[in-house]
């Protein structure tokens, strides 16, 4: 069965920090375990504890085009998996990938954590 990959604890805590807000079913603690949420939630400042939003690689790079106007495309070549990074709005190419990894959703993760760092 196909199930949805769901970010890294780094990489939520990057997106946490770029002001991610939109509303999640899976949240990570501090300590990396992961809990749900009947009704998706968005991050509360006033909590006494941190946690971070943990939503599907999918939603991420929604979040990163519709917000931020980029786009991150993981693509193969015979070496292994790679991505792109391409600014939306003049169709620039921002970065590519300077390693290669065993399968796309690694390469879509790499690709997350440096497009957020271009936020």
């Amino acid at each position: 069965m196909i199930k949805e990959q769901y970010i890294s604890l780094d990489t939520a805590r990057m997106l946490k920090d770029a002001s991610f807000d939109v509303p999640c079913r899976r949240h990570y603690t501090k300590s990396g375990s992961t809990w749900e949420t009947i009704v998706p939630e968005t991050i509360d400042e006033s909590r006494d504890f941190t946690w971070f939003p943990c939503p599907t690689q999918a939603l991420a790079a929604r979040w990163l085009r519709e917000v931020h106007k980029i786009h991150v495309s993981p693509d193969f070549n015979r070496k292994g998996w790679y991505y792109l990074i391409y600014d939306i709005t003049n169709e620039n190419r921002l970065d590519v990938s300077d390693s290669y990894k065993m399968s796309y959703e690694e390469a879509l993760e790499a690709g997350l954590q440096e497009a957020i760092k271009l936020i």
